[in-house]
């Protein structure tokens, strides 16, 4: 990558990073006072107003959007992806800081396909490493599977957004889902095997690679970074890969998906294994890309 173009990609991520976000967290402060429907349709237009003010913000989901749509996609089709990307996103800040008092019954709740998955996942009694990515409301995902099994932990990196971060904690806590941060100790593997080995289940997502090395591998057009530690994770501990991702289905409620298991000993090395789970995080950003929560430029 030349000088130019890497300044380039550094503004636009760094757009998305001290833009986007604290313009989005505006919502928290009007939840208490909005009905969510109105709060929803106030994050729309926020949306909208991120997309045209920002370029920076712009220019990265269109460059995911490329990649996403192929080189054959117009760039009108590709700007219209990527305004149902920002509506997505701003939809799932109205959905976490939405008080759960003024959500209709059920209305975070998902439908689940693919228990047997689970089950099958679960019958080594050696953990479950569920692998999903930033996609529809992936904090309902987690909480769900606490409600499986409990003994659940979700491994990530805080929001820089503090007030957002300390609400989303919150709700964790009251669906039982513990946490394990990465960047508060070079150890956090330690807490994540022990979880495992007491037969719990970590949540991750493998579309988080900023802080860790990571591969190239074939990623719909193009190719994208992943980090092999999801796959090393499951070879050192004998837990099995569980995909899981939480869409929006058409009739506007949360569906919980999961796909089959990978089992570690099926695998050569933790590349061989980590290739067939991009495979199927690929299968579903192509179904559900505009979904994918991604505001930054992915591909290399």
């Amino acid at each position: 990558m030349s000088l130019t173009r890497g300044r380039l990609r550094a503004w636009r991520e760094a757009g998305a990073r001290t833009v986007a976000r604290p313009f989005f967290a505006l919502l928290v402060l009007l939840a208490r006072a909005l009905p969510r429907p109105v709060l929803r349709h106030l994050s729309a237009a926020c949306s909208s107003a991120v997309y045209w003010l920002f370029p920076g913000v712009r220019a990265g989901i269109l460059s995911n959007a490329l990649h996403i749509l192929g080189p054959g996609s117009s760039r009108r089709e590709r700007s219209r992806f990527a305004r149902k990307v920002l509506r997505s996103f701003a939809a799932f800040l109205a959905d976490l800081v939405s008080p759960p008092r003024k959500l209709p019954a059920g209305a975070l709740l998902p439908e689940t396909s693919g228990k047997e998955h689970f089950h099958r996942a679960a019958e080594r009694a050696r953990g479950i490493i569920a692998v999903t990515l930033h996609m529809g409301n992936y904090e309902v995902a987690g909480m769900e599977l606490a409600s499986f099994k409990g003994n659940t932990a979700v491994v990530y990196n805080r929001e820089r957004v503090r007030f957002l971060e300390r609400l989303r904690s919150r709700r964790r806590r009251e669906k039982l889902l513990d946490e394990i941060v990465i960047e508060e100790s070079p150890f956090f593997a330690v807490a994540v095997l022990a979880r495992l080995r007491e037969g719990g289940i970590v949540l991750l997502a493998a579309d988080q690679v900023d802080s860790r090395e990571g591969d190239r591998f074939p990623f719909l057009h193009g190719e994208a970074i992943f980090s092999l530690w999801p796959a090393r994770l499951s070879l050192a501990s004998g837990a099995p890969l569980l995909p899981a991702f939480n869409t929006l289905d058409a009739a506007g409620r949360y569906r919980l998906s999961l796909e089959e298991p990978l089992f570690p000993e099926e695998f050569a090395g933790p590349r061989e294994m980590m290739a067939r789970l991009v495979a199927v995080l690929a299968g579903q950003v192509a179904k559900h890309g505009d979904q994918w929560l991604m505001i930054r430029s992915f591909w290399t």
